[in-house]
């Protein structure tokens, strides 16, 4: 294989028959010279920048016949080459983008010719937000995206999801980083990003064939440009604080008090508390575990250029204290890219970011939930400067000191970068070669003193556990493409085959009684030999060989078809179903440009799209298609009884597994109206997902468990919408958009053999919370519907019961009329944690210098289920929503009698359901851009300074601390348990100056 490929490449190299061709100028706006337009080579990836006199010197692919000049604010220039070597441009101002290059799955496109769902995000529309996860910057961006900050713990990345959850497993979309496939952009720095297209519709992501199913994030770095000996200086700045949103509303030592006794005389004691009235307001936990935090951001970056290369260098620190002590993040990144001409036929470049990573990562999520349950009669530090004993009421422990005896860091090292080289042959075609690598690698040392702070909360035996592992990730991938025009007729493709491979591998260990708390002792070797354990494995295993095409056809830049697919070979498919295809094809039409079209009217331009296609979902884990087998275990045989060493099977295997197949149709439109001040983008879809993968039950005799199985089918259908607003006035210029999602999700099918996949646990008595079923949510939440408050003995005599209740406790629907209140009959569908809009807006305007922007996200009929009133397994105080108990007949129909226990607070019903709908500023920048006059005298081509508010103000129904509530699973997602970092309200002033 390796001679073969080979031998196509000497093969390429002979066929190189004409030289490349260099082309200068200069880009005006009719007076003036513009800085940063994009020129690029139509049909490639190549491309380039003025510089800041407005000249650009750019090196383009043989059989390249035109490129493409794109400013934001101004129209969008398709100009032939026509042999020429200096080509000088003038834009015209405009307010449409709709000419954009869009970076699209191996090359790129015009936005006009697009026949797909893709939506695009440029590097100005990112830096506002103080993050370093670009993911939590893109929330409320695009349409079709829903963003959930996972937690608000510093460092902490953010979960994506495209056109809704599709799958009952791993629904995260597939990223592309410069060429790079990967599973995650968590180490990336915003301000390194130049674009980021987001692939929705099977047209566009069928590309990426078993990985496309849940979409795909492209992203494109800054690259250098400019004329020779020309670079550009850029250093940004910001610092601010930080501060949770809101707290949650608990009672104070006087009514915890006085609810405790009442619980006593409602379980037959006596009340404990003597006169309530003493303890006053008592402690505030939250108020002692949360703080004001700072966080910081610099970046210095460098991109220059000649007529036969680009570079672009930045460095960026970045650190966040967190609003609980202890939990801190900093990490510094650098990255390098750069390209080089070397010879007329033949281009080639790297990218490359390297990242470090460290974090303090105190128990924050136990913290948080003690925080919210610890009884506040207890004083967080007495007099004598010892803890409190907060277990002798609540039985919780003291926060305080889990922050104070907590030791726990860890660090990471991450390299991705990838190295091309681009070979012109014919007079049309191209032929890329690109490998890139992504390591991993992470360590993490966690040490536990010995304390005491009561006998529920305390440590008799130092111990220190350290752990090592890394990931490795390859990717190598050979594409052709070819690109011509034809008259009124414009061609292009792409064909090729790539490989990857993922390994990965840990190492553990750990000790006790070390022989000091110095840090210098945080070592295995300081601890004693013989409590020494350790352990270790392999990670992630597994390896994909693709081919793939694509073919576009543009008539008279009216009709547009896209044809596309893709064949994928998978180590993670059973034998019979390693391989599987994905195909889609595209249509598109721009009536606005048809003669008998007005271009003179209110509607300036119409496009119809229409898409259909297939992609599949490979996100489950290596080699569960095997039985698993595990040893250790033994019997006894033989006359004279000895033990046996053996094995025994505990899941059987499944050879027939295979991909999850999403089949998805797109219709789309887009309008501009008013000389495309106003434009509209709307998609409607209708998404299936076939095949879903997940362990369903097995009948208990069968002795083991069950395999993963293609057993379910999933619906996702809704609507796209985008709109905005653009205008200039002299010196003012303003723009304002919003874009909508609206999402119906709907499990079609489940196994033959079961009715409902439960799943959610709740942490009462292995209670589960959540359930699929046909003609619902995927993940719904399942339980009982309250019917009030049994009020009087009469009541408790009518209606049906559900255990041992009396008066004042929860009355449940007895849904089926049969007069008892059964788990099997009774229980219905209360909600789902998918919400059915997510909903995003944003303005800015600028005048004379002075910039502000805003940003406002939201998402609108969701559920969550409060669990976190629901454990209770001590004294721990109560949300105020309590004190509105049911306290003698009539007093409440809502709330019932204040128990510690009991089927009141047990058992999951639309007691503990609430409205997960919220509306959140979500940021506001005001800032000043100095006129030249004054950046001239500090040498500088650029100076801009400003302040931010982020997370400013939130409208929402929920009383914890945030509705967006993720758990790691379609089946837990909204179930808040009370161990969720909440996130924080940040104000910034920050700086930005090029030199």
């Amino acid at each position: 294989m390796l001679r073969l490929l080979y031998f196509s490449f000497v093969l390429l190299l002979s066929l190189t028959l004409s030289a490349q061709t260099t082309v200068t100028g200069t880009v005006t706006d009719g007076s003036e010279t513009l800085i940063g337009v994009s020129i690029q080579a139509v049909g490639t990836t190549t491309g380039t920048v003025t510089d800041f006199d407005g000249t650009y010197t750019l090196t383009v692919p043989a059989g390249t016949d035109s490129l493409i000049y794109s400013y934001t604010g101004f129209q969008t220039q398709r100009v032939a080459i026509a042999g020429r070597t200096v080509i000088d441009i003038t834009l015209a101002e405009s307010t449409e983008l709709l000419e954009e290059v869009v970076v699209i799955g191996y090359g790129v496109q015009q936005k006009d010719d697009l026949t797909g769902a893709v939506s695009v995000v440029e590097s100005s529309e990112l830096t506002d937000i103080p993050t370093q996860s670009l993911g939590q910057s893109l929330q409320g961006k695009v349409s079709g995206l829903q963003i959930i900050p996972g937690s608000g713990a510093p460092g902490a990345d953010a979960i994506f999801r495209i056109r809704g959850v599709g799958t009952l497993n791993n629904a995260d979309p597939l990223f592309v980083v410069d060429g790079m496939i990967l599973s995650d952009i968590s180490f990336l720095n915003p301000q390194d990003v130049q674009s980021i297209s987001v692939l929705k519709d099977a047209s566009a992501t069928a590309i990426y064939g078993a990985r496309g199913a849940n979409g795909v994030i492209i992203v494109s770095t800054k690259q250098g440009g400019g004329a020779a000996g020309a670079g550009g200086f850029t250093v940004s700045a910001y610092t601010g604080t930080q501060e949770v949103i809101r707290t949650i509303d608990v009672l104070n030592a006087n009514q915890y008090a006085t609810l405790l006794n009442e619980v006593d005389v409602n379980e037959g004691r006596q009340p404990r508390f003597a006169n309530p009235e003493q303890y006053g307001e008592g402690t505030n936990w939250q108020d002692e575990v949360f703080r004001t935090a700072p966080i910081y951001n610099a970046q210095l970056s460098f991109n220059g250029g000649g007529d036969r290369g680009t570079f672009n260098f930045s460095a960026n620190y970045f650190r966040q204290d967190g609003i609980i002590e202890g939990s801190n993040f900093d990490r510094f990144t650098i990255r390098l890219n750069n390209s080089r001409q070397v010879k007329n036929w033949l281009n080639v470049g790297s990218n490359l970011s390297l990242g470090i990573n460290g974090s303090d990562n105190v128990n924050a999520g136990s913290i948080i939930t003690t925080a919210y349950r610890a009884d506040p009669i207890t004083v967080p530090i007495d007099s004598a400067g010892n803890f409190g004993d907060a277990t002798a009421i609540g039985n919780t422990g003291n926060p305080l000191a889990t922050i104070f005896y907590s030791n726990n860091r860890s660090q990471s090292y991450r390299a991705v970068g990838n190295a091309y080289a681009d070979i012109s042959f014919l007079d049309h075609f191209t032929f890329r070669t690109n490998f890139g690598l992504d390591f991993d690698y992470n360590r993490n040392r966690n040490f536990s003193p010995v304390f005491f702070v009561s006998a529920n909360q305390q440590n008799e035996e130092s111990s220190i556990n350290v752990f090592n592992g890394y990931n490795r990730n390859w990717l190598w991938e050979n594409t052709v493409s070819y690109n011509n025009n034809f008259g009124i007729h414009h061609l292009d493709g792409v064909a090729g085959v790539t490989y990857q491979d993922n390994f990965g591998e840990f190492l553990n260990g750990g000790r006790q009684r070390l022989i000091g708390d110095d840090p210098s002792f945080f070592y295995l070797n300081s601890g004693d030999v013989t409590t020494a354990t350790n352990g270790g494995g392999a990670g992630s295993n597994w390896g994909l060989v693709s081919y793939l095409g694509r073919l576009n056809y543009t008539f008279d830049s009216r009709y547009l078809i896209t044809v596309s697919g893709r064949l994928d070979g998978s180590s993670r498919f059973g034998d019979n179903y390693k391989y599987g295809f994905f195909p889609s094809v595209g249509l598109g039409w721009n009536i606005s440009r048809e003669d008998f079209f007005n271009a003179d009217g209110i509607i300036s331009r119409l496009k119809l799209r229409a898409s259909w296609g297939q992609t599949g979902n490979d996100r489950i884990g290596d080699f569960d298609y095997l039985p698993r087998v595990v040893s250790g275990v033994g019997a006894v045989f033989g006359n004279d009884p000895v033990l046996v060493p053996g094995s025994t099977l505990t899941t059987l295997a499944n050879p027939d597994l295979r991909w999850e197949e999403t089949t998805q149709t797109d219709i789309g439109v887009e309008l501009g109206l008013f000389d495309n001040k106003f434009l509209l983008e709307a998609d409607f879809y209708r998404k299936v997902t076939n095949d879903i993968l997940f362990n369903a039950p097995i009948p208990d005799y069968i002795g083991a468990n069950a395999p993963l199985r293609n057993v379910a089918s999933v619906l996702n259908r809704g609507v796209d919408l985008n709109v905005s607003w653009r205008e200039t006035r002299s010196d003012f210029q303003y723009s304002i958009g919003g874009n909508a999602s609206f999402v119906h999700n709907e499990v079609l099918k489940l196994d033959g053999t079961a009715v409902d996949f439960f799943n959610g646990g709740l942490g009462i008595g292995g209670q589960l919370g959540t359930n699929s079923r046909v003609g619902f949510a995927a993940g719904s939440f399942y339980g009982y519907e309250l019917d009030g408050v049994f009020q009087n003995e009469e009541e408790l005599a009518t209606f049906p019961k559900f255990g041992n209740q009396q008066v004042g406790d929860l009355r449940f629907r007895d849904q089926n009329g049969d007069g008892v209140i059964t788990a099997a009959e009774d229980r219905v569908i209360l909600g789902s944690a998918i919400p059915d809009m997510i909903l995003g807006v944003n303005g800015s305007a600028n005048y004379r210098g002075i910039e502000l922007s805003f940003d406002l996200t939201g998402q609108f009929g969701n559920e969550v289920i409060n669990a976190k009133k629901m454990a209770r397994f001590g004294a721990y105080n109560y949300e105020t929503s309590f004190l509105d108990r049911w306290n003698g007949e009539g007093t409440s129909n809502s709330e019932p009698r204040i128990t510690q226990a009991g089927q009141n607070i047990e058992t999951l019903s639309t007691r503990f359901v609430e409205d997960g709908s919220y509306l959140r500023l979500r940021n506001v920048t005001l800032g000043y851009r100095f006129a030249s006059g004054v950046t001239e005298k500090l040498r500088a081509q650029s100076l801009r300074i400003y302040v931010s508010g982020t997370n400013l103000v939130t409208s929402q129904k929920y009383s914890g601390y945030n509705p967006e509530i993720y758990n790691g699973s379609v089946f837990d997602n909204g179930i808040d348990r009370g161990s969720i970092y909440p996130i924080a309200r940040t104000l910034t002033a920050g700086i930005d100056v090029t030199f």
